[in-house]
């Protein structure tokens, strides 16, 4: 008589703490179930807050852009944009970006590329000639120059050739980024979303909920299995005697 009595007590308390558990399990797994009629892994589920928590982060430091003609050159999170077009990776920050000629130059302090106004890389290169790292590039005459160190360096039409240069700079400047090249740049670091499919997938299994979900939901499997034996053994009728 005890035990029965002890058992129904423990078993009120850990059915209201499972229950939570057993409602989650039953509704994820109804709906992986359908997945493919449902089309769970074409939606995509682009909240901020869902987006971190999986580790996938937007522009996560100070974005650098410089106005060129009627385009924004822009830096973040290592990678350089041509407005809302991601150009290449980049493993260090833009100093400034000048067109000549054909040509479109962006410059990192020990980094030159070459793009076509397209965007397309025609090459990626540090000259020679300048021994230090570069802090500002602008345009004079027609043509690309670079600050490095105290000196200033001027290329040709082709980049290919830089030598000494004296005389008044246009300055490339740094400004800040339109809304929607920030946008642009935030949608391209994060991609487009996580499929539902997974999410419920990883909360199903309980690796939604860090690296200790898959334990915590296999200890609430544990439990459900002792709700249903003392839940038998509490509804299993009792011998009376005569």
């Amino acid at each position: 008589m005890r035990l029965r009595k002890s058992l129904r007590f423990w078993h009120r308390q850990l059915g209201v703490t499972v229950a939570v558990f057993a409602i989650l399990l039953s509704v994820t797994g109804v709906l992986l179930n359908h997945a493919v009629a449902l089309r769970l892994n074409d939606i995509e589920i682009e909240m901020d807050w869902l987006l971190s928590w999986y580790g996938i982060h937007g522009v996560s430091e100070e974005v650098v852009s410089f106005r060129v003609g009627e385009n924004w050159v822009s830096s973040a999170n290592g990678w350089t944009f041509l407005d809302t077009k991601p150009l290449a990776r980049s493993d260090s920050q833009i100093v400034g970006a000048a067109r000549s000629a054909s040509l479109l130059m962006i410059v990192s302090p020990r980094d030159i590329q070459l793009f076509t106004p397209e965007g397309a890389l025609v090459e990626r290169f540090f000259p020679a000639e300048i021994n230090a790292d570069i802090s500002a590039v602008g345009i004079a005459e027609g043509a690309p120059v670079v600050q490095a160190g105290a000196h200033l360096f001027q290329a040709d039409e082709s980049a290919a050739v830089w030598t000494s240069f004296e005389g008044p700079v246009s300055w490339s400047e740094q400004v800040s980024v339109p809304d929607d090249v920030l946008v642009a740049i935030n949608h391209h670091l994060r991609g487009d979303g996580l499929p539902l499919y997974r999410i419920l997938l990883d909360v199903h299994s309980g690796r939604f909920f860090t690296n200790a979900g898959p334990y915590i939901m296999d200890a609430a499997a544990l439990l459900l299995l002792v709700l249903s034996v003392t839940g038998l053994w509490i509804w299993w009728p009792r011998r009376t005697s005569n």
